[in-house]
């Protein structure tokens, strides 16, 4: 049988046409999984910028915060995007898919605190307190010295346990707070001094 030596190096492939499939199909897996950009789960959800800041948040618990900036989208991608301490909002966000819990701050007075002259959404989020728990899930604070009530509008969440009171509407208005298509998993008959339209109860 003829030896062509050197010429079969030159001409002797690495892979095989299935093997260079597979390896393209993980390299592009991989790079739509980096152009998620996902925060690593405990990492600070830190305002870098004065407005627009955005969030992608994996599986996993990540830490309490307070945040001043307008228009930040905050977006949970995995089944256990969790954020497990009390956590406020004093300007207008978005939020989707994110499980808030207190199960890192037993005695927290709310898990979210809405501040004077915010508007956020909520879409698609779970709000769940430990059984034993007698507090609030959602605090909307009433207006501030020169500014105007806050707006919240939840979409397809679930409320779980909680005390007499689910979402505490300190506006006193019940239009300045809509929930949408919602489960209330909560001992109470409603959410609270809200606007409802849908919500599912589960006794």
């Amino acid at each position: 049988m003829p030896n062509y030596g050197f010429y079969s190096k030159l001409l002797k492939f690495d892979r095989t046409p299935e093997e260079a499939n597979d390896a393209a199909h993980d390299q592009a897996i991989e790079e739509a999984v980096a152009g998620l950009e996902v925060l690593p789960k405990g990492s600070i959800l830190k305002e870098n910028k004065n407005i627009n800041n955005t969030w992608t948040l994996g599986g996993g618990v990540y830490p309490s915060f307070t945040h001043d900036a307008k228009e930040n989208v905050i977006r949970g991608v995995a089944a256990n995007s969790i954020i497990a301490r009390r956590c406020q909002f004093n300007a207008h966000a978005s939020v989707f898919g994110v499980t808030f819990t207190d199960s890192m701050e037993l005695d927290a007075t709310e898990l979210v605190r809405i501040g004077p002259g915010a508007a956020v959404s909520f879409v698609n989020c779970i709000f769940r307190r430990s059984p034993e728990s007698t507090s609030s899930l959602v605090y909307v604070s009433n207006q501030g010295a020169g500014l105007v009530d806050p707006a919240v509008a939840f979409v397809g969440c679930t409320f779980i346990n909680g005390g007499t009171t689910t979402i505490d509407n300190q506006t006193g208005v019940a239009t300045k707070v809509q929930a949408i298509g919602c489960v209330n998993l909560t001992p109470n008959t409603s959410l609270g001094s809200i606007t409802e339209t849908g919500t599912v109860k589960v006794a």
